[in-house]
């Protein structure tokens, strides 16, 4: 593993350096525009959406909060509390109740700035949108019940040893050292296939899964502690896009202070190479407004529907269908390119 530092932010036309050699002869994304993927795993592209827009954004999420009239007030701190919210998941993932296609969150996967972005990274325009949850994560009081806990995992199948699918994360306010953020385990993703050919033994009866998830156990964590990983929190700015390597072990962190955290989960690929059984269970998918996993062609069904509700009053869809606009449809593979 490279023991040279680079920076963590790049900007939209930077000159490719230096590319981290991979194995695998499958097709894979094209990170020349950004070569720090290549280099550590992650970067940060710097002012993808203005701070207007990240602005409008963060109050459309916090009306949609507020429209489950479970008690949580924006400018009352004194609501901020885990019992006040729609059921979520770790620090503030909200993947059930519809999230993944609520309006807002349709608004930010369709802008043309994120969509340039994994152009630039696939060579086309003519993409598809994983349906995806978004984060909203509050500081609660520290004995609030809530997961607390990291939660280390790849989003990426251990039978996928090549650069696959790069992530991303659309971050819509402030995030510093302390604030909830995508952490990463720096140096992971260039261990990966190493980590797998040394570790048959650890890989269950029946093999390791097609599934894009692995969630090392502490042991296998030690591993990358030997050799010299470390974590590493992304700051970023209103408007930034997080991007990483889907090899890189990464988990998001919880908010503390006084700062809030507003996200969303954008992945793109291209739609030349969908399957079409998956194709038609995506147009399932937005016909039963169900969410899915990260990788928008080789994806699982989440949310309420998909998973069950956890109590009878759940809302399992948004109380209103989103509008896609023309570009959106295409995004979503209901229209043809």
């Amino acid at each position: 593993m490279s023991t040279q530092t680079f920076t963590s932010t790049t900007t939209l036309g930077s000159q490719p350096q230096a590319i981290l050699q991979l194995r695998g002869a499958h097709p894979t994304p094209n990170t020349n525009a950004f070569p720090e993927l290549d280099r550590q795993g992650y970067t940060v592209v710097k002012n993808v959406l203005s701070s207007e827009k990240s602005i409008e954004y963060v109050k459309r999420a916090f009306d949609w909060l507020e429209g489950f009239n479970k008690g949580f007030k924006r400018d009352d701190r004194s609501t901020w509390k885990p019992e006040n919210l729609p059921a979520f998941s770790r620090g503030g993932l909200f993947n059930r109740h519809g999230a993944q296609h609520e309006q807002w969150a349709w608004d930010v996967r369709s802008e043309q700035a994120i969509i340039d972005v994994f152009s630039k990274i696939w060579d086309t325009q003519e993409l598809l949108v994983s349906f995806d949850a978004v984060n909203v994560s509050l500081p609660f009081d520290k004995d609030a019940n809530f997961q607390k806990e990291s939660w280390p995992h790849t989003d990426q199948s251990p039978l996928r040893r090549y650069k696959h699918c790069i992530q991303g994360i659309m971050n819509l306010v402030e995030v510093g050292p302390k604030d909830g953020s995508l952490l990463v385990l720096e140096g992971s993703f260039e261990l990966y296939n190493e980590f797998f050919e040394t570790h048959d033994q650890d890989a269950p009866a029946e093999g390791w899964s097609w599934r894009d998830s692995f969630v090392p156990t502490e042991e296998q964590m030690q591993w990358f502690y030997d050799r010299g990983c470390k974590w590493k929190k992304i700051e970023a700015g209103p408007g930034d896009l997080i991007l990483w390597d889907s090899r890189t072990i990464h988990y998001g962190g919880n908010a503390e202070g006084d700062s809030i955290r507003v996200a969303t989960y954008v992945c793109y690929k291209p739609a030349k190479d969908i399957e079409p059984d998956a194709l038609e269970r995506r147009k399932k998918c937005w016909d039963e407004l169900i969410g899915t996993s990260h990788d928008p062609l080789l994806f699982r069904e989440t949310g309420s529907i998909a998973l069950g509700p956890l109590t009878e009053d759940e809302r399992l869809r948004p109380l209103r269908r989103p509008i896609l606009s023309d570009r959106a449809k295409l995004l979503a593979g209901i229209e043809s390119y």
